[in-house]
């Protein structure tokens, strides 16, 4: 399982980062060839990977990041992109609920309440979810996880415009952080 993880991890660094770092070719969704890319990470040399090996790790993906199209010729990611060209696949015809939750640090905390908002740095957006998920994305940095309340439906009545991703996360282009409710603090799930 770790071997897979780690192969993850290069896709999501491919798939959202760096498909050129391989050569790979990707529409503006962020679709690419599943057997244009896993030829060119074969060719690479650094990990070795085979379409039933990409399905696995599709499926065990726990944040569900991954989608593979109906015929299972073309994957991508579905947000968490910092390629500038990239169009999210996002649904707007959500009602949003009250509460969503943002996934932190302590100290990622200390630079939003003196920028004044959450902003979503090198990505398309910033990423909401419910709490347990929010909680997975603090605790990924390995530094004190702190998780943020935020009054979604209050932002929605004072027009920001919420979308969201085919794995449920919620996007939207900045926070004000009038709009953090509560600073959750220690692991809760």
């Amino acid at each position: 399982m770790a071997k897979e993880k780690t192969i993850s991890t290069y896709l999501c660094y491919l798939l959202r980062h760096h498909p050129e770092s391989i050569g790979l070719a990707m529409d503006k969704h962020g679709w690419v060839d599943v057997n244009e890319l896993i030829e060119a990470i074969n060719n690479k040399g650094k990990y070795q990977l085979d379409k039933n090996q990409l399905k696995e790790i599709v499926k065990q993906d726990s944040k569900g990041r991954y989608r593979l199209n109906e015929d299972e010729s073309r994957i991508k990611c579905c947000q968490g992109h910092s390629i500038p060209w990239i169009e999210l696949e996002l649904r707007y015809d959500v009602k949003v609920p009250k509460y969503l939750y943002h996934g932190t640090t302590t100290i990622a905390l200390e630079k939003i309440k003196a920028s004044g908002e959450i902003k979503k740095m090198e990505r398309h957006a910033v990423h909401l979810h419910t709490e347990k998920m929010a909680w997975q994305s603090a605790k990924r940095w390995h530094l004190i996880p702190v998780v943020l309340k935020i009054d979604a439906e209050k932002m929605c009545n004072d027009g920001y415009q919420f979308g969201i991703s085919e794995n449920d996360v919620w996007c939207v282009e900045k926070i004000p952080i009038q709009y953090i409710e509560e600073e959750i603090y220690g692991y809760c799930y």
